[in-house]
């Protein structure tokens, strides 16, 4: 847009002194303000971005968002700052969670994590970072096994960082050709703390895993697309809330009380704090593990060997309970093969939409058990 006055001879037509003179002159500071409050205008209006599209998360559509959240990670459906930041490359851990190994570090910092028992209904958890997350300490890492590789497949070709592993676990990562930084053979990716005994003493950081993927990423990161969840907008889905009863507690207990997760809902932050043998459950620097949706996945599982170790069934389909914004909703998953994307559908067949954040899926077998209270509960 272009506007031109000549004000040359706007001002030549009319003298100082005579009658027209302070009215002339206050008509051209007029429209001088006038023009550049046109002229500003257009600029402002012109460029800004009251509302625009993101990538839907299923590929399927485009969703409007506020000017403040242009993308989304598909990971975890934060927002990110550009493009480019949508779909990460990615890194997975095994952080253990026996007892020797509390309190645990970097474990708050990640995006997903994943729960399930190992041996003797003991936990340990697979935890997934965006590779250019910032996180100095992560630990102690622990040992691979297979049911935890079908959940890796989900996400691309991340990084995935163990101290060993089951020898079925071992096969799989060979067969899959996994983008494996397994500690035993590469161990210079990781240290041994001295505070804590063997085998409660493995870490790594992002500087560590940065180098690794300085050297190996570009010949593993081979197809890191993948595909995402759902989600909405925290004040969409509170609107939707489909209770007036809110979960307060979750409890999954697997081999309690050490091994008992319970989660609390907190209204002021719409988050749910874990806490283990009744105290919160806190990294290594004193923060609160939160999350944003808890999940509660119900599988099948049944034990191998005298060592404990387990078969739990990670393709298929069954009972699902997800816990977001106070409220649960009941339904099922389903997933179609090691590779694909396991689903989280109610009980209409409608994929459920997750509040973004911190996702924390805890895999529950007929040997585990769940219950959780409302806030009317006697």
């Amino acid at each position: 847009m272009a506007m031109k006055i000549n004000f040359k001879n706007f001002i030549n037509k009319i003298k100082p002194g005579e009658p027209g003179f302070v009215y002339a002159l206050a008509s051209l500071v007029f429209v001088v303000g006038l023009s550049l409050i046109i002229f500003f205008g257009y600029q402002y209006f012109s460029h800004k971005n009251f509302g625009t599209a993101i990538i839907n998360l299923d590929n399927q559509t485009t969703t409007s968002t506020p000017a403040n959240c242009n993308y989304r990670r598909i990971l975890d459906g934060v927002c990110v700052a550009m493009q480019t930041d949508i779909n990460p490359k990615l890194v997975a851990v095994m952080i253990e969670n026996h007892s020797e190994a509390r309190p645990q570090s970097g474990l708050v910092d990640a995006s997903i994590v994943y729960e399930a028992p190992v041996e003797a209904n003991y936990t340990r958890f697979l935890a997934i970072y965006p590779a250019d997350m910032i996180v100095k300490k992560i630990g102690p890492v622990r040992s691979a096994r297979p049911y935890y590789l079908d959940w890796l497949g989900e996400y691309g070709t991340p990084m995935y960082m163990h101290v060993g592993g089951s020898p079925e676990a071992l096969d799989i990562i060979k067969a899959r050709n996994i983008f494996d930084l397994n500690e035993f053979y590469r161990g210079w990716y990781y240290w041994r703390s001295e505070d804590r005994s063997a085998p409660h003493n493995a870490y790594t950081s992002n500087e560590l895993w940065g180098k690794a993927v300085g050297v190996y990423g570009e010949e593993n990161y081979l197809n890191d697309i993948y595909g995402g969840w759902k989600f909405g907008t925290t004040i969409e889905q509170q609107n939707n809330r489909t209770t007036q009863d809110l979960v307060e507690e979750i409890t999954v207990s697997f081999l309690p009380p050490v091994y008992e997760a319970v989660w609390k809902y907190s209204s002021t932050t719409n988050q749910y704090e874990r806490y283990q043998m009744n105290k919160p459950h806190v990294d290594q620097d004193g923060r609160q593990i939160v999350a944003d949706n808890v999940i509660v996945q119900k599988v099948q599982a049944k034990v191998l060997d005298e060592i404990g170790r387990q078969e739990i069934t990670t393709v298929g389909k069954g009972d699902l309970l997800v816990f977001k914004n106070g409220e649960v909703i009941t339904g099922y998953w389903q997933k179609n093969s090691s590779s694909s994307r396991t689903k989280f559908f109610d009980n209409n067949g409608e994929e459920i939409k997750l509040n973004s954040g911190k996702i924390w899926v805890e895999v529950v077998s007929q040997m585990n058990s769940l219950s959780f209270r409302t806030n009317d509960s006697e």
